[in-house]
């Protein structure tokens, strides 16, 4: 038997990618990138690139040609930057892409799939403070206020319609991811990674000043990648019967901060880093419209999932690795 994961190249496939493959899983890796990266290749038994998956045909032919997938990630949907860049396509990917892949695993009778959400599909109505996946369930219609948000509630509609023909659907809210890569996407939430970037450049010998896109005491959640990939496995592994949330949804809490807590603890370790405000007027809004925390019991309840990496083990982490990467 073997997992399907789409959007393999991406940030988060390539970690699920390297999770799944230590614990010997079989591997069929689709992306719509020409090859996929090196630090993946080995791990795969199948690659299957130049894929599409806004074509439906494209993905029936994947399911096809492997008729041995028993659990499906679908991971290709463009970040929140990225989509109010250009959102047309961003539902093309999004939305009509899951449907695609949902009518080709309903033709090949694989029930299992999983999607990551994103805190991106709250809205000002959210409550600020231990937000839950369950409060998206039980608002249908409030508005996120982006079309970022509003394509996530699409896939959600999806996937209860799938859930209701007897599917077994499951899905993480996922808050900002903080890791030691150099690239890893165009969110709102990566004006961290950036910021720990810069520090590191300084430590390196280049100085520089950071530009901060958002207000620099609104205080968003993020998760270190580590623990991202420990509770989305949890989600993939627990037995039907476990989960209890409605429609199978789940945030993933990790630590929440602001801009100035995340700047005073970096200058703790880089007293050189200096930063100045520049409001970029997407990334605010988004950043304005979020909650400042994410529930922990219902992932700890049902998934057994809670954070291991704390605030200032996050930052030194980070730092330390772009640092050795930089000096390489």
């Amino acid at each position: 038997m073997s997992v399907l994961v789409i959007g393999a190249a991406g940030a988060v496939g390539k970690r699920l990618i390297g999770a799944l493959a230590s614990r010997g899983e079989r591997i069929v890796a689709v992306d719509k990138a020409p090859e996929l990266p090196e630090s993946i290749r080995h791990l795969v038994m199948h690659a299957e690139t130049n894929k599409d998956v806004r074509d439906f045909y494209t993905m029936q032919r994947i399911f096809q040609r492997h008729r041995f997938v028993h659990t499906v990630w679908n991971l290709a949907a463009p970040l929140s930057v990225e989509t109010a860049r250009n959102p047309k396509i961003a539902e093309q990917v999004t939305i009509n892409g899951m449907r695609n892949v949902l009518w080709a695993m309903y033709e090949a009778r694989v029930k299992k799939i999983l999607f990551t959400d994103s805190i991106g599909s709250f809205g000002a109505l959210a409550p600020r403070e231990s937000c839950t996946a369950r409060w998206l369930t039980e608002h249908p219609m409030q508005d996120p206020g982006s079309d970022y948000g509003r394509q996530k509630r699409g896939v959600r509609r999806l996937l209860k319609e799938f859930w209701n023909a007897g599917g077994d659907p499951r899905w993480a809210v996922l808050p900002g991811v903080l890791h030691s890569e150099s690239t890893w996407g165009h969110g709102t939430t990566e004006y961290a990674l950036e910021a720990l970037l810069t520090a590191a450049n300084c430590l390196s010998g280049k100085q520089e000043t950071f530009q901060c896109p958002i207000e620099p005491t609104v205080r968003l959640p993020m998760i270190y990648v580590d623990d991202l990939t420990r509770g989305l496995l949890a989600l993939q592994d627990a037995d039907e019967s476990q989960l209890r949330e409605p429609e199978r949804g789940y945030a993933l809490p990790g630590v929440s901060f602001t801009a100035e807590e995340l700047f005073k603890e970096i200058r703790f370790h880089v007293p050189s880093f200096e930063y100045n405000i520049q409001i970029d007027q997407n990334m605010n809004t988004f950043a304005n419209l979020w909650p400042d925390t994410l529930s922990t019991s219902e992932p700890l309840r049902d998934l057994g999932y809670q954070s291991s990496v704390g605030f200032r083990e996050l930052v030194f982490k980070v730092l330390i690795a772009h640092r050795d990467r930089l000096m390489t």
